[in-house]
């Protein structure tokens, strides 16, 4: 008597009878993955602003200008730091925890005085850096992003 042969997807895994629990344990695991950070875990972008900050009131700041002026353009900073060099810049823009993308924007100052103005777009926490905005006595840089990266 003839024992009916097995079907084809029993067949294809008799050398490893847990072959298709293993795919679907990957499949799960992937799928949870990719829709915890599409949804839940780490959005793209965002970005702890000065209040009112725009790309406009950036625009408005030029060298030379003293801090009072940078203070009524674009308000209170949020933070205040000296380089090594002596020079001070101020941040108008600070990262949000978990997010890959965000933009930094910096007024640096030279004897009270503004000597560039720089918004840069920060991707994958910091690591890579773009300049969106450069601003300085000699030259600017501006890339139309800007508008889409600051309200």
């Amino acid at each position: 008597m003839d024992t009916p042969e097995a079907p084809v997807l029993f067949r294809a895994s008799q050398g490893r009878p847990q072959a298709w629990r293993d795919r679907l344990f990957l499949g799960l695991v992937s799928t949870g993955a990719a829709l915890f950070y599409a949804g839940l875990g780490v959005p793209w972008s965002g970005s702890h602003l000065a209040p009112g900050l725009s790309a406009e009131k950036v625009r408005s700041v030029s060298p030379g200008m003293s801090e009072d002026e940078v203070v009524q353009r674009l308000g209170v900073p949020l933070a205040r730091d000296v380089t090594p060099g002596g020079h001070s810049y101020w941040d108008y823009a600070k990262p949000v925890s978990k997010v890959r993308q965000y933009p930094w924007v910096y007024v640096f100052f030279e004897a009270g005085r503004v000597s560039a103005v720089e918004v840069e777009l920060k991707t994958f926490w910091g690591i890579d850096e773009e300049v969106l905005y450069w601003r300085t006595a000699e030259r600017i840089i501006e890339r139309p992003d800007l508008d889409d990266v600051l309200p």
